[in-house]
């Protein structure tokens, strides 16, 4: 039997335009023809797989300068696999008891700015006791240090809900007390810098997401860090009898991530860049006259959260001809769907997603949804 090779049709899915960001549930971001082809190859041969993993790490670090590198199920399994390591070591005993343990220091000191809580559950799924520091709105190097004890595992530091110029001050305080940082950056790449920088400050493993701003495969991960937590993390990891077993990272997806990183760390990143912030001003002046209307640009690396993309935001007054929200409903409507971000009184549009030609139909579905024609 023959079937049509494109599933999304056979199933009758449509796909749509992705105006909102790298975001999971939207498939994370669309991989390059050189990350695909790599895991189309990859996918045609049996290899052993823990030789398959040394050789890729140590291509990864030799490119970001890490001391070491290993391939994950995604940031989150990264943040997990991290706390694991540091709650094990490379001890086999350790590691097979998990999630009980007999580790005095099973403390990890963790900051309430990030909203996702499936990252504070990893650290208590791997055996870890939170011990909660800041507010919502702020933590300070300043709450870690009067956190951190005897009995402290890591400290935990979300980068971009956290600004970047307390992380150095977090890891002073936490290495002054011999306590390893783990950073969560999974949104953190561009800029480029961030996978060579955040190691060389001392951070001691970095996690990062392989279906975001790498465009890697969106069931990847990347740790970097200090050499012996790495390779903890491995051993915490599949295909070992570990807790993470279950975070199953295949061949295929292991070449794609490599080629991903290698396309990343070699491409014009300020041309990059530039194309999104062209998609903005070209997205906005199809609406700039409209009455009600007021335009925000946001240049790059303005913005925390991903910090190198640009984005646009069209905020509407009363005398708009729509709401924000019923535009964003009409561009959800439309065919192809265009989904956007925003709500109540803004339209938020990124436009590092997009692919080529998508700006310019956003630009006259907006056009012609607020001017009615």
């Amino acid at each position: 039997m023959s079937l049509n090779p494109d599933t999304y049709q056979r199933l009758e899915i449509k796909p749509l335009i992705n105006a909102n960001g790298y975001i999971t549930t939207m498939g994370g971001s669309i991989m390059p023809d050189s990350v695909v082809e790599a895991m189309v190859h990859a996918s045609r041969h049996y290899i052993p797989l823990n030789t398959l993993h040394a050789q890729v790490s140590a291509r990864i670090a030799e490119l970001t300068g890490a001391e070491s590198a290993f391939v994950c199920a995604g940031a989150a399994s990264g943040l997990l696999l991290a706390g694991a390591a540091c709650l094990t070591g490379t001890d086999a005993g350790r590691i097979q008891r998990l999630p009980q343990t007999d580790n005095p220091c099973n403390e990890f000191v963790i900051s309430l700015v990030d909203p996702h809580y499936y990252v504070h559950q990893g650290f208590q799924l791997c055996g870890g006791k939170l011990v909660k520091v800041g507010t919502r709105e702020a933590v300070t190097p300043a709450d870690y240090q009067a956190a951190i004890g005897e009995h402290t595992a890591a400290a935990v530091f979300f980068l971009g809900r956290q600004p970047k110029q307390e992380l150095g001050p977090v890891i002073d305080v936490a290495h002054a007390a011999d306590v390893p940082v783990i950073v969560d950056a999974a949104d953190q790449v561009p800029p480029r810098t961030n996978l060579t920088e955040l190691t060389g400050r001392g951070a001691d493993l970095v996690v990062f997401s392989g279906g975001k701003g790498l465009r890697g495969p969106q069931c990847t991960g990347l740790i970097l860090g200090r050499k012996d937590l790495v390779e903890a993390c491995r051993l915490n990891s599949s295909p070992h009898s570990a807790m993470g077993r279950g975070m199953k990272v295949g061949k295929e997806e292991i070449a794609g991530l490599l080629a991903a990183v290698e396309l990343f760390m070699s491409q014009d990143e300020d041309a990059v860049i530039a194309e999104w912030e062209r998609r903005c001003r070209h997205i906005g002046a199809a609406v700039e006259d409209i009455e009600g209307l007021k335009l925000e640009y946001h240049p790059p690396f303005s913005l925390p959260i991903p910090p190198g993309a640009p984005r646009l935001d069209i905020h509407f007054d009363a005398a708009a001809p729509l709401s924000a929200r019923d535009t964003l409903k009409a561009l959800e409507a439309g065919d192809p769907s265009i989904m956007a971000g925003g709500g109540d009184d803004r339209l938020r549009i990124s436009t590092h997603p997009l692919q080529d030609g998508e700006a310019e139909i956003i630009a006259r579905r907006l056009g012609e949804i607020l001017r009615g024609s």
